[in-house]
């Protein structure tokens, strides 16, 4: 490009590192400046060390890939700890804004050192090459990618919240036929109409897990109405064999115990032999559908029976005992399987209208990408905002 050159960081900004100073947790006292570290604002203090407008870059504890929001502004009074870079640009060089567009929209992981706590030193920092237009075309740029990631603003906010409404949609749905169910039908005692209620294995499993061998599904694997197998751990037969108790089956319902407590989910005929730790098995009786109790727990009403007999002290948590006490209505099997079917259909409309706007938000995402790569090539001449669909 006619103008622009290539310059070391290093070259670019004076680094002002050591006049950061961090503040154990213990000895701050509350004020009103903003106490930055790596990813931005964590704290207020009393005090402040700078008082004029910075460019922050994380040290470590920052994220540094494409797109990641690793380099921001700090003004006004403000003190910064150590997981921060300090930089003062020559701005008769280049703009605050364009540093932070370019550090911000380019994968910076090359420059990153260290395993076990990964780290971006200020060696390495200085080295990272900013491509350096005339301060003019800095500006055109600048105010391009400004407009264009205001309108992608306001479409990815549009977007994530026709998401919420979408999901907020279905739960008032389902809320709606749970409250039918129990105005036409007496609530009754789990445990009267099941052949179990029991809780998974409880205890430390290290050196137990392995690659591959009978799945063994914990808290994390359990989502609303989903039995999600991504990150899965395995333990082998033998141990398998000790945890008879434990032992799912295709059609038991598991139970989110802690972190999300009543959260449910039918086990599937994919999994014809599993096991479990720190949830709560139900297998149904006969008069009982396993996935319209799926559906009742997942529910507002399901969720506030729950919550009301929650026990523990240190950690709230559903037990075996709680379980056995929710009072579910208990409508004749045709009813119970003419829920199921309405609920699955909403579902379906549900994850259909959800896949659309995550979509939305996905190439929203990729849309801010491609307005960086060629503003940093040279190619951007007009964001056309008005093409990005609010």
């Amino acid at each position: 490009m006619i103008g622009w050159t290539t310059k070391p960081l290093g070259e670019l900004c004076e680094v002002l590192d050591r006049y950061r100073k961090p503040i154990t947790k213990s000895d701050r006292r509350e004020g009103p400046y903003p106490y930055y570290g790596a990813m931005g604002i964590v704290d207020y203090v009393d005090g402040y060390l700078f008082d004029e407008p910075l460019i922050l870059l994380g040290e470590d504890g920052a994220k540094w890939g494409s797109g990641e929001p690793c380099a921001f502004k700090a003004a006004g009074k403000y003190w910064v700890n150590n997981h921060a870079h300090i930089m003062r640009p020559d701005r008769s060089q280049v703009l605050d804004d364009w540093l932070i567009y370019y550090l911000c929209g380019t994968d910076l992981l090359p420059f990153i050192t260290g395993l076990t706590v990964p780290k971006l030193n200020q060696e390495r920092m200085r080295e990272i090459p900013i491509p350096v237009p005339p301060l003019e075309e800095q500006r055109r740029i600048v105010a391009v990618l400004d407009e264009a990631f205001a309108a992608i603003a306001t479409a990815t906010a549009n977007a994530e919240k026709n998401l919420a409404n979408a999901r907020e949609l279905f739960e008032a749905e389902l809320d709606a036929l749970v409250e039918d169910m129990r105005a036409a039908f007496p609530g009754n005692a789990l445990a009267n109409h099941c052949r179990r209620v029991t809780v998974g294995h409880v205890g430390p499993m290290k050196d137990r897990y392995q690659g591959s061998g009978i799945p063994f599904l914990r808290s994390q694997n359990v989502r609303p109405f989903q039995i999600e197998l991504d990150g899965v751990a395995f333990i082998d037969e033998a141990f398998d064999s000790e945890l008879v108790k434990s032992r799912l089956a295709p059609g038991d319902v598991a139970v989110v115990r802690t972190g999300y407590p009543g959260t449910a989910a039918v086990i599937p005929p994919s999994l014809p032999i599993s096991n479990c730790a720190d949830l709560v098995i139900i297998r149904p009786g006969p008069d009982l559908n396993p996935h319209y109790v799926t559906a009742f727990l997942n529910s507002n009403l399901g969720k506030r029976m729950i919550a009301g007999n929650l026990v523990g002290a240190a950690q709230k948590h559903f037990n075996v005992g709680a379980a056995k006490k929710v009072a579910i209505p208990i409508p004749p099997q045709a009813e119970q399987e003419r829920f199921v079917a309405r609920v699955d259909q909403l579902r379906v409309l549900s994850d259909e209208l959800c896949e659309v706007y995550e979509e939305k938000v996905l190439k929203l995402t990729a849309l801010k990408q491609s307005f960086l790569r060629r503003a940093f090539a040279g190619e951007l001449t007009a964001a056309m905002p008005e093409t990005i669909a609010a």
